[in-house]
């Protein structure tokens, strides 16, 4: 009986531990990861600069539609997690409301239903080593309010 309680508690003791062991790992990495998606790469001036405008609309079945347009940039994403930098190919990162919600690797993108109230949507430019192309200091970007009541 001792040996069979002994066994009981030293597997708990032992299955807490990797658990708060795992957990601790995912945080890291995912603090890591997003680190690395914040990282912005300056376009020199003597290049063409890459722009990115775009639309939202809502749809008759209640999702909303986004429609962005770039020029000077091409989306590649056979190429995502290259080493190589170009300022003209790559993804973009959707944002709504702070929060990174996708990756776009082409001109449309079904946001699906907004609850009621007022969001905050942005979409910028990366490269395919996922880093934010910027312009003076800027982000290249596009963002929209959208008011859903």
């Amino acid at each position: 009986m001792y040996r069979i309680v002994s066994f009981i508690i030293i597997f708990s003791f032992v299955g807490v531990m990797l658990y708060f062991h795992q957990q601790n790992s995912h945080i890291s990495a995912s603090n890591l990861h997003e680190q690395h998606h914040q990282t912005t790469i300056e376009i020199p001036s003597r290049y063409p600069l890459p722009t990115i405008t775009g639309t939202i609309i809502q749809d008759p079945t209640g999702s909303w539609l986004l429609k962005i347009e770039t020029t000077n940039f091409s989306f590649t994403p056979e190429k995502v997690g290259s080493t190589t930098t170009s300022y003209y190919e790559g993804h973009a990162h959707l944002y709504i409301n702070g929060e990174k919600i996708n990756r776009l690797y082409g001109n449309y993108y079904n946001i699906e239903s907004l609850k009621t109230g007022t969001h905050y949507i942005k979409v910028t430019l990366n490269t395919n080593n996922h880093h934010t192309l910027s312009y003076g200091g800027e982000e290249i970007s596009f963002e929209k309010k959208v008011i859903v009541s």
